[in-house]
């Protein structure tokens, strides 16, 4: 459920990168002395900070309430600080191919869902048939799944940081994939 959040509200934040391109105002800031890939920076940066408060504070009641050893907290940050950065990078990526906000959230709603199925998040994977098991493979949170399996069951073992490190990967191909898009 928390990555579902962390997907709205990261299309939400990297949105906002959308509306400027809409209205105009990325035009002034290119003209200004601020580079784009700073300007992206800093977007991608605020729409980052929420998502790290929210994993500390996860991780802190975690240890006070529920009584988390060191070693499954410090898995639990990791691996959603990873997904954190993988969403913002996404959505940041997904809104640089449209150009209207509602077309861009429709789609993005759409393809967030169809990815919520087939990757683990709203149904277990061994559920689904065969063929569809594999599918989930091309989207980043179904590596995000099994790295929580894995920390679950096993604790952080060399899957776990394998398969955070596969969300890591997807995060930068999105990072690139979308800083590539320079028609304005």
């Amino acid at each position: 459920m928390l990555v579902t959040l962390m997907l709205l509200s990261a299309n939400l934040m990297a949105a906002l990168i959308l509306e400027d391109r809409m209205d105009g105002s990325i035009m002034k800031v290119l003209i200004s002395p601020v580079t784009m890939v700073r300007y992206i920076f800093q977007n991608l940066l605020a729409a980052i900070i929420p998502f790290v408060l929210q994993v500390v504070l996860l991780g802190i009641m975690g240890v006070l309430r529920y009584n988390w050893t060191t070693e499954f907290t410090i898995g639990v940050v990791v691996v959603l600080f990873v997904c954190a950065i993988s969403s913002a990078a996404f959505a940041f990526c997904w809104n640089m191919y449209f150009k209207s906000r509602s077309n861009s959230n429709y789609t993005f709603l759409f393809f967030m869902i169809v990815m919520m199925l087939v990757s683990g998040l709203m149904i277990p994977i061994d559920v689904l048939p065969g063929f569809m098991q594999h599918i989930g493979a091309i989207f980043y949170a179904y590596w995000f799944v099994r790295a929580v399996s894995v920390l679950a069951d096993y604790g952080m073992i060399a899957p776990f940081w394998l398969y955070n490190s596969i969300v890591l990967l997807f995060g930068i191909g999105f990072l690139l994939l979308g800083g590539t898009r320079r028609k304005v």
